[in-house]
């Protein structure tokens, strides 16, 4: 049977639900892309975490479980859905209400390596099963997912449009990083962002403790700090040339990114206009990272029932810990004085559990700045105002109304001042808000309360935008 490709189970923008005890390493016989009847696509996968099968044409992605020998069930679904699995036939029940016969969807995958500075990086070239691709495009991961599993199920989808694509590991992914579900680990939060957990409620990490590389034993190393946007963006550079070096000059490579990803992507491409051809930018992009990060604590807030004196008592010390004069060099004795003053008072607040200390303890404010230093010099403090005019080439930005992590309205301003500085013939640019849409692209629904359903919305627009650009 054909395979699509390395794939594990947390995706960006897509997060499992449901119930199950598959433990890492939980495999099924039939991975790999299937049509429907219908011509919809399936893509199931399971490798190094819990299986999932995901639904194109219903938007919805379940957790396998196991029934029986060669019967595995769609976790949340009402009535119950089940896969069987008769080699060589998929047979999918209870999504429509005729049992559905899928058939196998050829996809070549190559296995390459990504060269950057003192590493290389594990990476998946994704190809159509035939021709040669006019487009290709290289996917950059969002906090703390970097596993080229975190990317499912992109892939599938641009290649079903035809283009080629490039996942690979980020640097520190697979070094005991991930937990049984395939969730960075609270020691390995790539960049020092809290990331969401299956329930979408963000964790009580330390930010801080995400700038240290864990080891084999989960815990982080003291010499081994994450990289910051640029970076990063140097990483998604290199995978961008070695994509060109696999399939030829004339191929078009784009960047497209997820979270702070797509912050990433925006950097790379304004140092390198030439190189990148197009991006695509989900849920993030523009505005100053440290905002994102501010809409996603008070978010917690509110969801922990913090009262609104509360909430204002919490953004005043945001607005504190974000000002960029206590990173300055020169500034530590105001900056300790400060911060000291700030520390005390924050002990007797309830919202401390939503801020960078929530798990620090009695860290020192010396031992603080030196954490955080290079977090705000290398992530928190970037904005792309002065990059998006530099960016080339056609731009979609899509944003979820609802996002609790990125501020749809903030950013899709900021996206639309900065693009339309830009001058080029083919320059064009669409910022969409999802309407009901989550920092994953997906909507809460009626029918299915348990199933992450991707907004059909964003899945149109989406693909309309890619068979725009390969007719081009």
């Amino acid at each position: 049977m054909p395979r699509l490709g390395v794939s594990v189970a947390v995706v960006l923008g897509l997060v499992l639900v449901g119930s199950g005890a598959w433990a890492a390493g939980a495999t099924v016989p039939f991975e790999g892309g299937w049509r429907r009847p219908d011509g919809g696509l399936v893509r199931v996968a399971g490798e190094g975490t819990a299986p999932f099968l995901m639904d194109f044409a219903s938007r919805r992605r379940w957790r396998l479980e196991p029934r029986e020998p060669g019967v595995w069930a769609l976790a949340g679904s009402r009535p119950e859905a089940r896969v069987t699995w008769r080699s060589p036939e998929l047979v999918l029940t209870g999504v429509r209400a005729e049992p559905m016969v899928l058939a196998p969807v050829p996809v070549r995958t190559e296995a390459l390596k990504v060269s950057v500075e003192g590493a290389e990086l594990s990476a998946t070239l994704w190809l159509p099963a035939t021709g040669v691709p006019r487009n290709a495009v290289v996917l950059l991961h969002d906090v703390g997912r970097g596993s080229r599993g975190a990317l499912e199920p992109y892939p599938a989808l641009l290649v079903e449009h035809g283009f080629a694509v490039l996942t690979y590991d980020a640097r520190g992914a697979g070094l005991g990083a991930q937990g049984r579900d395939g969730l960075a680990t609270d020691a390995a939060r790539a960049s020092g962002l809290k990331t969401q957990g299956d329930d979408k409620r963000t964790t009580d990490d330390a930010l801080l403790l995400g700038l240290k590389r864990p080891g084999d034993d989960g815990r982080t190393t003291e010499d081994a700090l994450q990289p910051g946007l640029k970076a990063q963006g140097d990483d998604g550079l290199a995978a961008v040339r070695l994509l060109r070096q696999r399939l030829g000059p004339s191929v078009r490579v784009g960047l497209m990114g997820f979270g702070q990803g797509a912050w990433v992507a925006v950097n790379a491409s304004a140092r390198a206009p030439q190189e990148v051809g197009f991006l695509i930018l989900i849920s993030g992009g523009a505005g100053a990272v440290w905002k994102q990060e501010q809409h996603r604590m008070r978010n917690e807030g509110r969801k922990r029932g913090l009262t609104g004196p509360e909430l204002v008592d919490l953004n005043e010390f945001l607005e504190v810990l974000h000002d960029a004069r206590l990173y300055e060099d020169g500034g530590e004795a105001r900056a300790r004085k400060t911060l000291d003053f700030h520390f005390q008072r924050a002990k007797r607040k309830r919202w401390l559990a939503v801020t960078p200390l929530s798990s620090l303890g009695d860290v020192t404010v010396e031992r603080f700045l030196e954490r955080q230093r290079p977090l705000w010099r290398d992530v928190l403090s970037y904005d792309a105002a002065q990059d998006l005019p530099r960016v080339r080439g056609p731009v979609l930005a899509l944003l979820g109304e609802r996002d609790e992590t990125t501020p749809a309205a903030l950013t899709a301003r900021a996206l639309n001042q900065g693009l339309s500085k830009r001058t080029g013939a083919n320059d064009r640019a669409q910022v969409k808000v999802i309407e009901g849409a989550d920092h994953a692209l997906a909507v809460l629904t009626r029918e299915s309360p348990a199933v992450e359903t991707l907004s059909r919305q964003a899945l149109d627009t989406l693909s309309a935008w890619l068979r725009a650009l390969e007719a081009q």
